[in-house]
């Protein structure tokens, strides 16, 4: 028999992991961690150890003991002549719900009820949880073989598997990940929990399939980003504060550009084991606690409603396609960004270097921000798409940018950006767009931003013209004789 390994028998024993491990440790056996193989014998024994008959079931038996001893001091008391030891007491313990100091008592102590009434003391409180649990775990069971059954809509389970459902940017992706197996997800905790395993473990398959069909892609895509995915490197002429504002800054250059699959890929884990071990402790809980104890951690548990968990996750995974078809379609765009980011840092050290005015350093550094929310609204706002000619104003922007932050001396340099920017708002179709360039640029209502120059030259012509026209009139004045006529 092939070596199976611990995560593997964990799954087929419907047990914790970690419980696994700790009984193979008190064996003396050495385990590593869930990713260990275990020999045939031990296997074996894991067997023997978790598939035996459950260990609750043969708690009841105690039972009888305190349903005995607690009635039998006063069977005189009792004028009713019925007192069966045990299965009387089953009948009469419904009238203890009368009593409502009863009902409340019955976790914490025994109650004295007196006419040969059954005593609710912490062993058949234990008895009945341990026969509660057994139940339930035979209906997990029945659930899990329904589940495995499942006929998918007429569809066989080969058939099923064969559809292999491929991830893509487009909204589809949220259905293949809705389409879940388990109904009704938020009905119960247990329930919940196992729909969120599963559909971490949809979303796993779907990204490893994209991630294998698209290699030499992804390849490139991370060569094409690495000198913003790198490790930034503090310069020591910038203070702890710049260099801390230049790493967030290439940090979020990356992020907005990358695929993302590694990040991904580590919280659906961190989600994946969560849901296992809140499955797991839902599973063994003690229901009686969880029923009269307003304070119990699995009752508090916050949960998010599982179709909303469903669409962030699917959110995320799709985003992933959509990045990369970004990436495929504006790689020289992207291209063009890194190298400018790269261009403003080098710029602002050397600024600093040359002993620059304060004033000027604070400006080119006021720039260099602008660049950067430039960059996160095309990434993030406006160009998710793949359409080529999208962005064109916001390139026709970013050149003026940097024409700006190369001609920073000249008296006019802001006014002539300022001008040309409310010019390509001109050309923008979406108020979005047009808001956030008209705040990019500082611009305000009805203001002339032409050079002054341009403006004289106006105002000039506009008086040479009335000047012109008003000459005419006094040359040919209105014939009112002729009107008389």
């Amino acid at each position: 028999m092939a070596a199976k390994r611990i995560y593997q028998i964990a799954k087929e024993f419907e047990r914790d992991e970690k419980e696994i491990i700790e009984f193979l440790t008190a064996q003396g056996i050495k385990v590593g961690n869930r990713l260990s193989a275990v020999s045939d014998d031990t296997y074996n024994l894991l067997k023997v150890k978790f598939t035996a008959p459950p260990e609750p079931e043969p708690v009841p038996e105690p039972e009888p003991e305190p349903v005995v001893e607690k009635p039998a001091p006063a069977p005189s008391v009792e004028a009713q002549g019925e007192q069966p030891p045990q299965q009387g007491g089953g009948k009469k313990k419904k009238k203890k719900h009368k009593n409502p100091q009863a009902d409340t008592s019955i976790p914490f102590e025994p109650v004295d009820q007196g006419g040969g009434a059954p005593v609710a003391t912490s062993v058949n409180i234990e008895a009945l949880n341990a026969a509660t649990q057994a139940i339930y775990h035979e209906a997990i069971e029945a659930g899990n073989n329904f589940i495995e059954h499942y006929n998918f809509g007429g569809m066989s389970k080969k058939k099923y598997k064969a559809l292999k459902p491929k991830l893509t940017g487009s909204p589809d992706s949220w259905a293949v990940l809705c389409e879940h197996r388990s109904e009704y997800p938020d009905y119960s905790p247990t329930r919940y929990w196992q729909a969120i395993n599963k559909l971490a473990t949809k979303a796993f398959k779907l990204l490893n399939v994209f991630g294998l069909s698209h290699r030499e892609f992804l390849a490139d895509m991370r060569q094409t980003l690495n000198p913003v995915g790198a490790k930034y490197e503090p310069r020591e002429i910038f203070t702890d504060e710049e260099n801390q504002l230049f790493e967030e800054q290439q940090q979020l250059i990356f992020r907005a550009f990358s695929h993302g699959i590694g990040a991904v890929n580590d919280r659906l884990f961190e989600m994946k084991l969560y849901a296992e071990r809140m499955k797991s402790k839902y599973e063994h809980m003690s229901f009686l606690e969880y029923l009269t104890n307003p304070d119990d951690e699995l009752k508090n548990a916050e949960r998010v409603p599982f179709g909303q968990m469903a669409e962030i996750v699917a959110h995320s995974v799709s985003g992933i396609a959509r990045r990369c078809d970004f990436y495929h379609f504006h790689k020289e765009r992207i291209v063009k960004i890194i190298d400018n980011f790269f261009e403003w840092l080098n710029g602002y050290a050397e600024l600093k270097a040359q002993g620059a005015p304060a004033e000027k350093v604070e400006k080119y550094l006021y720039l260099e921000k602008k660049f950067i929310a430039l960059v996160e609204f095309m990434a993030f706002d406006n160009l998710l798409s793949a359409k080529k000619d999208k962005p064109k104003p916001f390139d026709i922007v970013l050149d003026l940018l940097n024409n700006y932050r190369d001609t920073m001396d000249d008296p006019d340099a802001e006014r002539n950006f300022k001008y040309k920017v409310r010019g390509v708002t001109n050309i923008t179709y979406k108020p979005k767009e047009y808001v956030f360039l008209y705040q990019f640029a500082d611009l305000e209502p009805q203001k002339d931003y032409r050079p002054l120059e341009e403006i004289a030259a106006a105002e000039a012509a506009a008086k040479a013209a009335a000047e012109a026209a008003a000459a005419e009139a006094k040359e040919n004045p209105a014939d009112d004789s002729a009107d008389g006529k």
